[in-house]
């Protein structure tokens, strides 16, 4: 189904509303900036939209539709109250791309239960929470995207990054389940794993991954995919 129909079907979904869980200024600013230059409109959600001002701003300049929604994607509770009105009316977002992480330097034999569960909450429940309110609409408008981040700590498992490793590690679970619950919807949903260090002026500049979440979204049917990996070249689909 193209872009168009899906945008047109019955339905609240709007197929060129992109949502960004987790905006940061690095790549979920850049995600923004690239589905902005094709005419999308933006809600961008984020623990603390005064560090997006400026973004918003410059896309607004621009003529970008754009919102900030403000939610910590480590507390489900607030963050299904501040997306759920986004997918009960016209026009919820047709793109849906998570980016939340939260990145500590930790150690399987003394990182605290506490840790373990804000992490988890950040980089799994978070997602989970969010599938859950955008499929459902995805559905009833016959199509959409859902994405996830992830990252090439979930296979070297670094033992310095406990946390960021299992949860990378059980996102691509998520991702990879989901995938296969919702392919039959018409939904395109999986993992972006990017396997290095995300940083400006390097082959995993922001801007290099946000082309390839452009590209995966707008790929035929035929060759969607579970997950993709980003190697700092292209994104492929090879383990």
């Amino acid at each position: 189904m193209s872009a168009d129909a899906v945008q047109n079907a019955p339905g609240a979904v709007d197929s060129r509303h992109l949502l960004v869980v987790g905006t940061g200024p690095g790549l979920g600013a850049s995600v923004a900036r690239r589905f902005a230059r094709e005419g999308y409109r933006l809600t961008l959600v984020a623990r603390s939209p005064a560090t997006l001002a400026a973004l918003a701003d410059a896309l607004r300049a621009a003529s970008t539709d754009v919102t900030i929604v403000a939610a910590d994607a480590g507390d489900p509770d607030r963050l299904s109250a501040a997306l759920a009105p986004l997918f009960a009316g016209p026009g919820a977002p047709g793109v849906v791309i998570y980016s939340a992480a939260l990145a500590a330097s930790d150690e399987l034999l003394s990182v605290t239960p506490q840790q373990l569960a804000a992490a988890y909450a950040v980089n799994v429940i978070g997602a989970v929470v969010t599938a859950q309110l955008a499929v459902p609409a995805m559905r009833a408008a016959g199509g959409g995207t859902l994405l996830f981040t992830g990252g090439g700590f979930a296979d070297a498992l670094p033992e310095s990054l406990t946390t960021l490793s299992l949860g990378k590690l059980t996102l691509r679970g998520v991702a990879t389940m989901l995938a296969r619950q919702v392919r039959d919807d018409n939904i395109h949903s999986g993992s972006l794993t990017i396997r290095g260090q995300i940083a400006a002026g390097t082959p995993f500049a922001p801007d290099r991954i946000a082309d390839a979440y452009w590209a995966i979204h707008n790929e035929d049917r035929d060759g969607w995919r579970e997950e993709y990996r980003f190697d700092g070249a292209v994104a492929t689909t090879d383990a």
